[in-house]
């Protein structure tokens, strides 16, 4: 595993082209939280390197992947590594991304299955945090909401919905708002 870190590393300081099926090798070899840091860093600073391009399902499932692990495991003192209250604010503030893209559906969905997967296998902890540093903000947006209504039927996250609910209706878009008014060297 340490030349696969190696050679992700080497391609983020660099400023040569990076190619697609490389990095594709790289994504299928991942095994490690540490490993999934580096390539979520790498489509995010060298993501136009990628030639040709990585696509949106690749990019996003990557994106998916890395934050939901970070969630899980919960890392501290490691710069490179989200913690979970860190991740799971990441995960928000790039589902409002999406949605406003308006051609992200599938992935929202693919989204919302893998966190509700989350917090049923998850402990206390990652159940507390995915619906106070999670899910009461993006219930704040009325757009995202769809993507997470079957957790109001299902007996075992009602409780969580009704509670994650009532913040978001009472706080529309305000989390949300916050970042977009932030200046960009601010935002996440």
């Amino acid at each position: 595993m340490a030349d696969l870190a190696s050679e992700i590393k080497a391609a983020l300081v660099s400023d040569a082209p990076i190619s697609r099926e490389k990095v594709l090798l790289w994504i299928s070899a991942a095994a490690d939280l540490p490993t999934l840091a580096k390539l979520y860093r790498l489509t995010d600073k060298a993501y136009y390197r990628i030639q040709p391009d990585l696509g949106k399902e690749v990019t996003c499932a990557l994106i998916q992947r890395y934050l939901l692990e970070c969630i899980r495991q919960d890392v501290a003192g490691d710069d490179e590594i989200e913690g979970r209250s860190d991740a799971a604010q990441s995960l928000h503030f790039w589902l409002c991304r999406l949605v406003e893209t308006g051609d992200a559906s599938s992935i929202l969905a693919g989204v919302a299955r893998g966190v509700t997967e989350l917090f049923l296998t998850g402990d206390e902890a990652i159940r507390y945090t995915i619906e106070t540093a999670f899910l009461e903000h993006v219930l704040e947006t009325a757009d995202l909401r769809p993507y997470f209504e079957h957790w109001a039927s299902d007996t075992r996250l009602k409780e969580t919905w009704e509670r994650a609910m009532e913040w978001g209706k009472a706080y529309p878009d305000f989390t949300w708002g916050l970042v977009k008014r932030r200046p960009k060297s601010e935002s996440n």
